[in-house]
């Protein structure tokens, strides 16, 4: 079974792909939402959906996981389980208190870096975290999400020097979403 099908039929089963009107981070409009805050939720699913991701990523070069606040963090925690490999956070925006950081977490300059997130729309959220990983000495050479929407985030992080790769995209998504509800499989 390919992981585009592996991570449709969990979130099929999870209910995340969210049908009607929506306006997305990047301020676009769309009629599908893909809602993944909700898997943890859902601790077997979540755990079938981590192995996934620990294996599609296995074979990739980084010493450390950096998960983007807010639904990137659950997700590179679980991997960090997994993989037994060091996990840093990057914030949205630096604290106003206490250490005023924009990454949490212990780490050195010059570790490979790899960027964790739920979804990938413009790449916007990735490019901010890549940047403030590099402004910190990190390496970002790789990003990883769990669905690519297909509205330009890769060809933004190639121009980045960085690679995304997903778990499926959107159209893989939604087209095997269709032909599990046809198979009655209750997505």
């Amino acid at each position: 079974m390919s992981y585009a099908r592996e991570v449709a039929e969990i979130l099929g089963r999870v209910g995340c792909v969210k049908i009607g009107k929506f306006i997305l981070s990047s301020g676009r409009e769309s009629t599908i939402y893909i809602d993944l805050r909700a898997v943890p939720s859902h601790p077997r699913e979540f755990r079938a959906l981590a192995e996934l991701c620990a294996r599609r990523i296995s074979e990739l070069d980084f010493e450390i996981l950096a998960g983007i606040e807010s639904s990137g963090i659950p997700l590179a925690t679980a991997l960090t389980l997994i993989m037994d490999k060091p996990m840093v956070y990057v914030r949205k925006e630096a604290k106003s208190h206490g250490m005023r950081r924009l990454i949490e977490g212990d780490f050195s300059p010059g570790l490979k870096a790899l960027i964790v997130d739920d979804v990938a729309t413009t790449g916007s959220s990735l490019e901010r975290a890549a940047s403030a990983l590099r402004s910190e000495g990190l390496v970002v050479e790789s990003a990883f999400v769990i669905v690519d929407r297909e509205e330009g985030a890769r060809e933004r992080l190639e121009h980045l020097g960085i690679k995304l790769l997903s778990m499926t995209t959107l159209s893989q998504l939604t087209s095997m979403m269709s032909g599990l509800r046809e198979a009655g499989a209750g997505c």
